[in-house]
């Protein structure tokens, strides 16, 4: 018997439909043309793969440098200790500003003070996030400003090879690959993680992975170590 006539492609796809548009609220973010959850709370602008990820470490006692800011400062700083975030629009900037959290900062930088804005801090950072303007710029910065043990995340890494290849080669990271949809947009794209050798964050809940918005929840019976 054919696999399509077990389950006819039209079934596959309503239920596939049905998981991205509810399960991970991608209707929501399509009507708004914001990154925001199946119950409307912010999302960072990043492939589904990489916000899940994300989702699952404890970020409690880290400090966040970002380039650029949006519904990413304010899904980060709900989890986080600080976050630091730098903008170039003057108007997106008082948008983002009127919304602050009590750990979150936002600071207005012209195009030519953004990627420097980094020195200004005297601390380094856990997790930095390189999302906005001049890209390979920020990621020569990042690199002098993260913690050992930290993170670094390059968003839409397949349009910045040379800028991935820094981060991996030069500054030998780990580079982590997350391919796939996200928010708002209709093709798929790829948000990077770059972890220090001795990357030190742990999960949030007492096992790792947890299951994924669409994921069936269960437990193989091959599940067991001798």
């Amino acid at each position: 018997m054919s696999y399509f006539n077990v389950f006819p492609c039209d079934k596959n796809l309503e239920v596939l439909s049905h998981n991205l548009k509810e399960k991970y609220g991608y209707q929501h973010t399509k009507v708004l043309q914001k990154p925001v959850d199946a119950d409307y709370e912010p999302l960072p602008w990043f492939t589904y793969p990489a916000i899940e990820y994300l989702a699952q470490l404890d970020l409690s006692s880290k400090t966040i440098f970002e380039w650029g800011s949006g519904n990413s400062s304010l899904f980060l700083a709900r989890r986080c200790k600080q976050i630091t975030s730098i903008e170039s629009n003057k108007e997106w900037y008082e948008y983002c500003n009127q919304k602050l959290l009590p750990n979150q900062k936002i600071l207005f930088r012209e195009e030519l003070e953004f990627v420097e804005a980094i020195d200004e801090s005297p601390s380094k950072f856990d997790l930095i996030i390189i999302d906005s303007l001049r890209r390979g710029e920020c990621a020569k910065k990042a690199i002098k400003h993260l913690n050992s043990g930290g993170l670094i995340i390059l968003d839409n890494s397949d349009w910045h090879p040379n800028t991935s290849a820094f981060l991996k080669d030069s500054c030998n990271l780990l580079e982590v690959d997350m391919h796939g949809f996200g928010p708002i947009n209709d093709y798929s794209w790829t948000t990077s993680l770059f972890f220090h050798r001795d990357f030190n964050f742990f999960s949030r809940e007492n096992k790792q992975p947890t299951i994924s918005k669409a994921g069936i929840e269960q437990i193989s019976k091959h599940d067991y170590i001798q």
